[in-house]
């Protein structure tokens, strides 16, 4: 293959190196000679020397995200009942897209008559979700119908915002975990990049939740561990699993 790149592609005759390159080529012949002597005098590999010194360093420093803080052995979940949490999560998100079709298909319009904040509000959303901290507003359960009224923009935009409220508090109320929930059997595959990192988030901030745990509250630390594994191994971030 090498040999039929070298082969001519034009017969030009004897060339002579003595040829004044300074003045202009009189022929086709004498331009294609010209061209093939500059070419005998470039170097076969040409290799840039720089200078070190003149480039600029990085300014940015990037600080890599650790995993799942392990848990204390006496919170840890087994393997065998993490892989039960993960069939009976694979059944909901198999029954929840089995109604959703059945409703569209009848229905193809907004599910819910429940007045339901803009996607862009997330304060709006926090309240909607969990109610205010004045308790001017009551939160709202994850019913099914509030869940199918959420196209999937809404869905991944309000998992993001109730993760952004996990990963500063560090603690998950027993609404916050309904809601999870939901927005996670909701959430279509394959994962977006964005939800994907979204999803690492929430199962760090509850590591760190579980490992502040000063008390054994078995529905706190069910919540935590439920959460993480459906992030580690539904949605296969295997290395935020516990072992």
């Amino acid at each position: 293959m090498n040999d039929l790149f070298r082969t001519a592609a034009f017969h030009v005759g004897e060339i002579d190196d003595d040829i004044d390159l300074t003045n202009p080529p009189m022929s086709s012949d004498d331009y294609i000679k010209r061209v093939i002597i500059e070419a005998r005098n470039c170097d076969d590999i040409v290799v840039a020397k720089i200078d070190e010194s003149k480039l600029k360093r990085p300014t940015l420093n990037i600080t890599p995200l650790a995993g799942c803080i392990e848990a204390p052995e006496s919170l840890n979940p087994s393997l065998e009942w993490q892989n039960y949490q993960v069939s009976d999560f694979s059944d909901v998100r198999l029954n929840f897209a089995r109604v959703k079709a059945e409703r569209q298909e009848l229905r193809p319009m907004p599910l819910t008559s429940e007045k339901i904040p803009y996607t862009t509000d997330a304060n709006g959303w926090i309240n909607f979700c969990l109610g205010s901290k004045d308790e001017s507003k009551s939160s709202n359960p994850p019913t099914l119908d509030i869940i199918l009224g959420m196209n999937q923009p809404i869905v991944e935009k309000v998992l993001e915002y109730l993760v952004d409220e996990i990963d500063c508090k560090k603690y998950v109320s027993t609404n916050m975990g309904l809601w999870i929930y939901a927005l996670l059997a909701a959430i279509e595959l394959p994962l977006d990049p964005s939800v994907c990192s979204c999803l690492r988030t929430l199962a760090r901030a509850c590591s760190i939740a579980r490992s502040k745990l000063t008390t054994n509250d078995s529905q706190q630390v069910a919540t935590l561990n439920l959460l993480i594994c459906l992030v580690a191994r539904y949605f296969r971030q295997l290395d935020l699993a516990d072992p």
